[in-house]
This record gives C-alpha cells, sequence and structure tokens, in this order.
C-alpha cells in the first residue's frame, strides 16, 4: 500500500503488514497522560455511514491498519448505543469495549455469549441496569453514569474505573456531545472519496463553533485522507 506523509511531510512509501503498522503507530503515538481520541471516516459530505447504514460502505486503504493501531493504543474503544444498534459492533481485540447508554437498549447486538469478564462495558444511569441485564445477562459490566446521558458523564465513568486512554468510534451523536462537553483531545477523521446520499451525519445537535489544529495528514492510494486533529479541551 502506498502512503504518503504530508504533515508532517514524509514523502510517499510502500508499506504494508508490520512495517505499515509500525509507521502508523509512530506517526499517531499518545502522550504518557489520560487522553480522549474521536476516530471517524466520513463520506465527502460529512455522512459517516453509506448506503447500507454502516460505516464499512466507507472503509478501504489503510483505514483498516488505522483503526487497529488506535484500538492497540487504547485502553478502552467507546461507542453509543445507537452504533451498536445499527451496525451490530463486535469486541475489539485488543482493547474492552465500552457502549454507551441511556436506556440499555442494545438490540441487533452480535456480543458472544462466552465473553471473558472486563470485555465488555456499558455506561449508563442505574434506570438502564434491567434493560442490560435482560439483553446481555452476565456478558456486561455496567458502570452507572449521570442520567440524561451527559457525555461528560460518562468520560469520568470510564477515568474513574481506570480507562485512560479512550478512542471513541461514534455514531455521531455521542461524538457531537463528547465536542460540544470540550472533553475530546484529538479527532482523527478518515475522508472516504465518495458521495453518498442520505447517511448518517457527522455532527447532530447543539454543536458550538470548535477550531482545530492540524497535527498530521496522510493520504493513500486509494485517495482517502487520514487527518489528525487537535481540540482544545474546555
Amino acid at each position: 500500500m502506498r502512503v504518503t506523509g504530508l504533515v508532517p511531510a514524509t514523502g510517499a512509501l510502500d508499506l504494508d503488514g508490520d512495517d505499515l503498522d509500525a509507521w502508523l503507530t509512530e506517526r499517531y503515538a499518545l502522550p504518557g497522560h489520560a487522553w480522549l481520541r474521536l476516530n471517524l471516516i466520513t463520506a465527502l459530505g460529512g455522512q459517516i455511514t453509506g448506503p447500507s447504514g454502516r460505516s464499512d460502505d466507507l472503509a478501504d486503504g489503510i483505514d483498516r491498519p488505522l483503526l487497529k493501531v488506535l484500538r492497540s493504543g487504547a485502553d478502552v474503544v467507546l461507542v453509543g448505543a445507537a452504533s451498536v444498534r445499527a451496525e451490530g459492533y463486535t469486541i475489539p481485540r485488543r482493547a474492552p469495549l465500552a457502549v454507551a447508554t441511556t436506556t440499555g437498549d442494545l438490540a441487533g447486538h452480535r456480543f458472544p455469549a462466552d465473553l471473558e469478564p472486563g470485555r465488555l462495558l456499558v455506561v449508563g444511569p442505574e434506570s438502564a441496569r434491567a434493560r442490560v441485564e435482560e439483553e446481555l445477562g452476565d456478558r456486561a459490566h455496567l458502570l452507572p453514569a449521570p442520567e440524561g446521558g451527559d457525555p461528560r458523564g460518562v468520560i469520568d465513568a470510564l477515568r474513574a474505573a481506570g480507562y485512560g486512554r479512550i478512542v471513541c468510534e461514534g455514531g455521531g451523536h455521542l461524538a457531537s456531545g463528547l465536542v460540544a462537553a470540550g472533553v475530546v483531545d484529538e479527532f482523527d477523521h478518515s475522508i472516504a472519496p465518495v458521495l453518498v446520499s442520505p447517511g448518517a451525519p457527522l455532527s447532530t445537535g447543539d454543536l458550538p463553533l470548535t477550531h482545530a489544529h492540524l497535527a498530521g495528514l496522510v493520504l493513500d492510494e486509494t485517495d482517502r485522507l487520514y487527518a489528525r486533529w487537535a481540540l482544545p479541551r474546555r
């Protein structure tokens, strides 16, 4: 796979397998303290899903190798319950999965029955406990968070449980809430060179004007762009 580092500039390289993983790991290295990343792929119009209603429609090039690298550097992978309902979702190999929910509705999940303890977390209010236990039994551990789905409360619950490095993979509602709450350090934005309609939007709700700083940019041979944006905390 041909990749070109544009910011910082490294020129074009042909990399695959372990060599590609090592190159991406170096470019996406984290600081030593707690860090919250958003990792999302969008079409050119900003949609985070394609015709099937899944983000897989947009993925190609180094998107999947990058996903693996970002997950391997995280203490936990965070998604919203809507993403689980829409895309099924599976447990990452390299980190536990945390699902943020206000109701405990995780219909459509594909979580195996023989999960090891600690591999699946559900972050939500105590009022969701009964439904979570009904849908998942003892497969998930509930981390209590405030009623109403406050995004900052979700992150506080994960940090209190010892998960400092968090990578959030959507969906748009959760991602927008985290940005609006001012708790996101970095937005890793993969851009697919496609136009689609309709599709789930990248941002929802009342998202304030938020300025970002370009910390990294990569181009691959499929014309996908991978931007690393630093966001201000509030």
